[in-house]
């Protein structure tokens, strides 16, 4: 064999293993890209809501309408506290059937369950009214369907059931 024949073969070796590496970074990075999707949508759903609670603010009052909501399809429910006057921690329940941790003076709208996402709560900016307090709505094949009525400047937006 020529001396230049067996540096070859370490090169295509070294081909190799740099394909090899990138094929595998490549494969790992797309399935941590797939739950960065459903974050997205999470923390797009926040967004949404507090837009569409601004807006009907803003509407003459006994506006209302359906609003529609794209939601990861593992999320059960999403439940909303409703913070008139003292703090309501009461029945804010993951589906471990525990009370939702950490639960903030701050915090109005919670993902259930609470262990999904990293941003699983949020502090809508528009007064609404529930109710009950706090009630939770069913997310049904990833969607969550809710009915938006102006209930005037100093009650808000009260939020209901589809149908009700």
């Amino acid at each position: 064999m020529k001396r230049g024949q067996t540096q070859q073969i370490f090169v295509w070796i070294l081909v190799l293993v740099v394909a090899v590496s990138i094929l595998f970074f490549g494969i790992k990075l797309i399935k941590k890209s797939e739950g960065l999707k459903d974050e997205v949508l999470i923390v797009r759903f926040f967004d949404i809501l507090d837009k569409k609670l601004s807006q009907y603010y803003y509407l003459d009052r006994g506006s209302s309408g359906e609003e529609k909501f794209l939601l990861p399809s593992d999320v059960k429910e999403i439940c909303f506290v409703n913070e008139t006057g003292a703090f309501v921690v009461s029945k804010v329940y993951g589906d471990d059937g525990n009370l939702i941790d950490n639960l903030k003076e701050y915090d109005d709208v919670f993902i259930v369950p609470q262990i999904l996402y990293s941003t699983n709560r949020y502090n809508l900016t528009t007064l609404f009214i529930l109710d009950k307090n706090p009630e939770c709505f069913n997310v049904v094949n990833g969607a969550l369907s809710i009915n938006l009525i102006n209930e005037g400047i100093t009650k808000g937006i009260n939020i209901t059931r589809l149908g009700m």
